[in-house]
């Protein structure tokens, strides 16, 4: 080792002993993101925690009333009662993949009439 630098101290391995009295949960506990203060407690993180996956929940909820709204009543009609989260986003697929087929039909006429007009 070049004797300019120095020599950095051993790794210290702690023993049982050394664990004695220690809540563990303590020990397993994250960094701290930045913003939340270290001395805050976990609790503290937990609710803004909540509140954000709550405001999540509710966004992902209403993108999907609103997804239900825009289908079209006959895809609505084939399935009996209360349309779950996933039946309305399978509803969903279904009928974009319909449009998406329906529309490149249209393009494909459009196309053949354009060159039938040129001919």
């Amino acid at each position: 080792m070049d004797e300019g630098i120095s020599r950095l101290p051993e790794r210290q391995l702690l023993e049982h002993r050394d664990f004695i009295g220690l809540d563990y949960p303590s020990l397993y506990l994250c960094k701290p993101k930045r913003g939340v203060k270290r001395d805050e407690s976990k609790e503290t993180y937990k609710l803004p925690h909540r509140l954000i996956e709550k405001k999540r929940r509710d966004r992902i909820n209403e993108c999907i009333a609103q997804l239900k709204d825009l289908l079209p009543e006959h895809l609505k009609l084939t399935t009996l009662g209360h349309l779950e989260k996933a039946v309305v986003l399978e509803l969903t697929l279904k009928h974009l993949k319909a449009l998406t087929a329906l529309t490149e039909q249209q393009h494909q006429k459009i196309i053949a009439l354009q060159n039938g007009k040129r001919a």
